[in-house]
């Protein structure tokens, strides 16, 4: 493959930059690469993540959300664990401690909708052990549907076999009868099988 910008020499380097869902590929030679400052790219370098997650932050902090009454409120509302507001989450970017969600639970639910896609993390193996139950309870219904099957079965020959005997003495004891009535019913639960 030749490089994207020159067209002379083979392409051995790969850019990949994706901006605001914009995706852009190049792929470049090394010499290229070079006058473009991409093989000078430092990659040791700290992520500052307060300004990361300040950019998530910015729609709450323009001058017409920053009147808003209820921006005040919760501007002075303050963690009683450990005295954080919520401009100090904005500021740093971190939250004080585990109370801080709770506190600012209003405020910071969408930022972490937006940011993650959801608010609870479930995780790989979370759905994994999630599926491996949903089967476990299916079986458990599976089994229970046979047994009472097999009991409802079971109870049915039971019942039948009754019958029989019942009508073999009705016929040794000439109630004829009775006799009818048991065949009748002997023929009834049969049809239900």
């Amino acid at each position: 493959m030749l490089c994207d910008n020159c067209r002379k020499k083979e392409a051995n380097v790969r850019y990949s930059e994706n901006i605001n869902g914009n995706k852009k590929e190049l792929n470049l030679c090394e010499e290229c690469s070079k006058k473009l400052g991409i093989n000078q790219i430092d990659f040791s370098m700290p992520i500052d993540f307060s300004s990361f997650f300040g950019e998530f932050m910015e729609d709450f902090t323009t001058p017409e959300f920053m009147s808003m009454p209820l921006f005040n409120e919760i501007k002075a509302l303050k963690c009683d664990n450990c005295g954080y507001t919520f401009e100090d989450i904005v500021n740093t970017g971190k939250l004080g401690c585990g109370r801080c969600y709770d506190i600012f639970e209003e405020r910071l639910d969408p930022i972490i909708r937006r940011i993650q896609g959801a608010n609870q993390h479930v995780g790989r193996i979370g759905k994994i052990i999630d599926n491996k139950i949903d089967q476990k309870i299916e079986n458990k219904t599976n089994k229970k549907e046979q047994t009472s099957k097999n009991e409802e079965k079971s109870n049915k020959e039971n019942q039948l076999e009754k019958l029989h005997q019942d009508l073999k003495q009705a016929i040794k004891q000439e109630r004829y009868e009775e006799a009818a009535k048991i065949r009748d019913e002997i023929k009834k639960i049969e049809k239900t099988d």
